[in-house]
């Protein structure tokens, strides 16, 4: 009797395994996986025009934020309006998830990597990004569809993690107790340069920079923008004094930066990572500090 329990459970738990970052290899083999559900980031043009991967529902980056009215910061929606959104999509919590990008804008990518924090935020992490996104998949001559798919209207229930997230304040109190990795452009974080929406110049004290954009590279073949999941991810946090297990807290300008930094973690084996989703949009809005024109680390941190 304990043998049959034995093997349902692992059954049970092969049915619903899945690399975090899956091959075009592994995604055509599971194509027809009932459970599965594919999500593109791209436009309604490019969805038609250029085509799709069979059954993949369209997204955008817009359909995942709100604006804060106060502070201009987009955010993220409340988990009601997810569960509909994920609903609509198909998605049950028993879905295995794979997101891709098309590659045409870097908001195709910036919305992959949001989508996939928000996914573990709400408690699904049978999430996967496809490695190498449509550029990958074309190059391996894999079936391409100009079909809207039928989609039958999925059961999700957010199971929220409120430890995957932080505010401001949490923030503001942990500067020099907590390690605080800044996922904007360098010359954003050094103070020489900063987004046109930017007020004010720096980063926040004792923060780390790991910019999200030196891992965007264009295909060379395509044309198109690809992610390319760099393979120090662990050694530099290690020359942070960060381990696996330690609570990190990822801030950027607005929110996509640091969900960035947030997935290649997650990749790499890390548990602690919480994403402030409002970042400098909302921190100098406030008024909270900024340092500039220094470079700094979490162990040499100058605290204000």
């Amino acid at each position: 009797m304990r043998s049959i329990v034995l093997l349902l459970v692992l059954g049970f738990g092969l049915t619903f395994s899945m690399p975090k970052l899956v091959s075009p290899e592994w995604l055509k083999a599971n194509l027809k996986d009932p459970d599965l559900v594919v999500l593109e980031f791209s436009d309604s043009q490019s969805y038609l025009v250029e085509g799709h991967i069979p059954g993949a529902r369209l997204t955008e980056k817009e359909d995942w934020r709100i604006m804060d009215e106060k502070t201009g910061a987009l955010v993220r929606k409340s988990v009601e309006e997810y569960e509909k959104l994920f609903r609509r999509w198909g998605i049950s919590n028993s879905s295995k998830v794979v997101l891709y990008y098309k590659g045409n804008k870097v908001n195709e990518i910036l919305g992959t990597v949001y989508a996939y924090w928000i996914f573990h935020l709400l408690g699904h992490e049978r999430v996967a990004l496809l490695d190498g996104g449509w550029s990958a998949w074309v190059e391996k001559g894999y079936p391409v569809s100009y079909d809207e798919p039928m989609v039958e209207e999925g059961s999700f229930k957010a199971r929220y993690k409120p430890y995957k997230e932080i505010k401001a304040d949490y923030l503001l109190k942990n500067i020099g107790k907590k390690p605080i990795i800044d996922g904007r452009p360098v010359g954003h974080y050094f103070g020489v340069s900063k987004f046109p929406a930017a007020k004010k110049y720096g980063h926040v004290p004792c923060s780390v920079p790991l910019p999200w954009e030196w891992w965007v590279k264009r295909d060379e073949d395509t044309g198109k923008l690809v992610i390319k999941v760099p393979d120090y991810i662990d050694e530099f946090l290690r020359n942070q004094g960060i381990g696996k297990e330690d609570e990190v807290l990822l801030f950027c300008f607005g929110g996509t930066g640091a969900a960035f930094v947030y997935m290649m973690m997650d990749f790499a084996g890390y548990k602690g990572m919480r994403v402030y989703d409002a970042s400098k949009r909302e921190w100098e809005y406030l008024g909270y500090p900024l340092n500039r024109y220094v470079w700094e680390t979490f162990r040499d941190c100058r605290a204000p």
